[in-house]
């Protein structure tokens, strides 16, 4: 009984830090701070964005308890849950293998979901793009393996829902993060575009401190066209662009020209052909 009442308790407790959040249009902050999230909005006013001021409204909870029942307003506004989502996550990042990043997560209630979206960034701060091509289905807890990653490399990851209505919001309060495994190879990777008009890139990576990289750009007769790379470089993957102009900011015409990647006891050696 004494276990039942503390329960009890706790719920009231909490729904009654939300409701006091229920503040008269003068003791409010501003209006952008109006989000709705862990309540529904059953009838009165619009569904999307702020609460208005004057308008009264008949809310339920969105997510399970402790946050359960229904509360009402009118003329003020229901703000001080903005900081909870509709459905509460818990989100892991670990690495299962050298080059795959495994990412868990639990979520309180299924209720309205369609499905997940997985966002990543290989900084914490964003920006994050999304990396799931499909709906990653209803499974929970459920389970999605990023194999696309580099060596060596940090990523942070944000577990997006996707509503039934299309809705979509992140349901991670922060991102997970894990380091990759495995090593960089030097080696001399491809040309992202060829042929090209306006601009191409030439992809390598570095596998260990090299004081000698060198890549350079020669015409058919063997002539130096250009100088892309020339300095020592860590170990990483790199990208470097090439806009099929010479040394001197000169458009080349049109033809194959060919590119040479040296680093340390690397050589190798690479067309591309630049179209007008």
């Amino acid at each position: 009984m004494k276990r039942a009442l503390t329960t009890v308790a706790l719920t009231l407790l909490v729904l009654a830090v939300c409701l006091v959040s229920i503040t008269a249009a003068g003791d409010r902050p501003e209006s952008d701070s109006y989000e709705l999230r862990t309540w529904a909005i059953v009838s009165g006013g619009s569904s999307d964005g702020p609460l208005v001021e004057s308008t009264s409204y008949r809310l339920r909870s969105r997510i399970g308890g402790p946050f359960v029942g229904s509360a009402e307003s009118t003329s003020y506004a229901l703000w001080g849950c903005g900081a909870y989502t509709p459905v509460e996550a818990a989100f892991f990042a670990s690495t299962t293998e050298p080059l795959c990043v495994t990412l868990r997560w639990s979520v309180a209630s299924l209720d309205g979901v369609a499905g997940f979206h997985v966002h990543r960034s290989q900084v914490e701060a964003g920006p994050y793009e999304r990396i799931s091509t499909e709906l990653v289905g209803l499974e929970n807890p459920g389970v999605y393996e990023d194999r696309d990653v580099l060596p060596q490399t940090e990523y942070w990851y944000e577990l997006w829902v996707v509503e039934n209505s299309g809705a979509e919001y992140c349901a991670s309060q922060w991102p997970a993060s894990s380091l990759t495994g495995g090593r960089f190879v030097t080696r001399f990777q491809a040309f992202t575009r060829s042929p090209f008009h306006d601009q191409t890139a030439v992809a390598f990576e570095i596998g260990e401190i090299s004081e000698s990289v060198h890549l350079t750009l020669y015409d058919v007769s063997g002539k130096l066209v250009r100088t892309l790379v020339s300095e020592p470089l860590s170990p990483g993957r790199y990208e470097v662009a090439w806009d099929g102009k010479n040394e001197s900011g000169q458009r080349l015409a049109s033809g194959v020209y060919f590119c040479r990647f040296d680093a340390g006891d690397v050589s190798e050696r690479s067309s591309v052909v630049l179209l007008k």
